[in-house]
């Protein structure tokens, strides 16, 4: 699971309970707005919305598959794709018209995109060579929601820590000159839904912003916008609201409280707590639904699709989405 930690701190044991000095006090937070998505048939890790919402598919434990489910928590089909697993929650992506998207085996950079019918069977599939080394380590991918653009992070070279970004189109052709991480450290990656900024998380949880400009001749100009201080650990996914006013964050720790929370993207530095350890137990890896409703995580303890209200939520709370 990339470098993730998955540990059970007090926060689990005590099931919804903080101990402080003999004094037992529970946290009311969102478990009134958390439900079970689906029933846990594995571990869950890593989820993707298609652009129309019809469609959330999960990675999971059992690196030969991905499970594609419905908006309503249905489980359609296993797509045993020959998809590339290994590195992280982030090896699969869906194209803005719909399709789906991984790389194939571990060798040359070969990006295979697979065409789905209404009822979730692969109809067609086409192959990509992508301008990227071979035998390299993904640590994540994502399509552009509006542009065939596809920005991975990956290590550059074999034996050694080099994360670098590439952005590449639907040729496989290269829109940037990679980029060097090094120094950040950036493992993970996500596109606004405007298509315009990209996030990059960094290295003491530090989350960079980048904005996409097009140039006549087609090449990508990343500019850096701002950054966004949080403390979010660096393997840990990162989702954007529909609206774009948010990023969803992970608070993770077994010392205390381990949550996740909204954190502005215009720099102001709010922050809005969603869950919390102590009544819905440690969760990870977010997914918002692009009509706004449901925010899908996993539950640490034992990688169960959890679907979050977030709607409700945030009426409750007053935040505008």
């Amino acid at each position: 699971m990339s470098k993730r930690l998955l540990y059970l701190g007090i926060s689990s044991i005590l099931a919804g309970c903080l101990l402080l000095i003999g004094v037992i006090s529970c946290n009311s937070s969102s478990s009134n707005n958390l439900s079970v998505f689906s029933q846990p048939l594995d571990n869950y890790e890593g989820h993707s919305w298609s652009p129309d919402g019809h469609w959330l598919v999960s990675e999971s434990t059992d690196r030969s598959k991905l499970s594609l489910f419905r908006a309503n928590g249905q489980l359609v089909s296993e797509l045993r794709l020959g998809c590339y697993l290994g590195g992280g929650e982030q090896d699969f992506s869906w194209l803005a018209d719909g399709r789906l998207s991984c790389f194939v085996g571990n060798g040359p950079p070969s990006l295979v995109v697979f065409t789905l019918t209404a009822g979730g069977n692969v109809s067609k599939k086409d192959s990509i060579l992508v301008s990227q080394p071979s035998n390299r380590v993904m640590y994540a991918m994502q399509w552009n929601p509006h542009h065939f653009w596809l920005a991975t992070i990956t290590n550059r070279t074999q034996g050694g820590i080099s994360p670098t970004l590439y952005i590449t189109d639907l040729q496989g052709h290269s829109l940037i000159s990679p980029m060097d991480l090094t120094a950040q450290d950036g493992e993970q990656l996500s596109w606004s839904p405007d298509g315009t900024i990209l996030a990059i998380v960094g290295t003491n949880g530090d989350i960079q912003l980048w904005k996409a400009q097009q140039s006549p001749t087609g090449q990508l100009l990343l500019t850096n916008l701002r950054l966004l201080k949080t403390g979010t650990p660096v393997y840990e996914t990162i989702a954007w609201s529909p609206s774009g006013h948010w990023l969803v964050c992970r608070h993770e720790t077994s010392q205390g409280e381990d949550y996740l929370f909204l954190l502005a993207t215009n720099g102001s530095g709010k922050q809005v707590k969603l869950t919390s350890s102590y009544t819905d137990g440690q969760l990870y890896d977010p997914a918002w639904s692009p009509d706004g409703k449901q925010l899908i995580v996993s539950r640490v303890s034992d990688g169960a699709l959890m679907s979050l209200n977030i709607a409700q939520l945030l009426k409750d709370k007053g935040v505008k989405p």
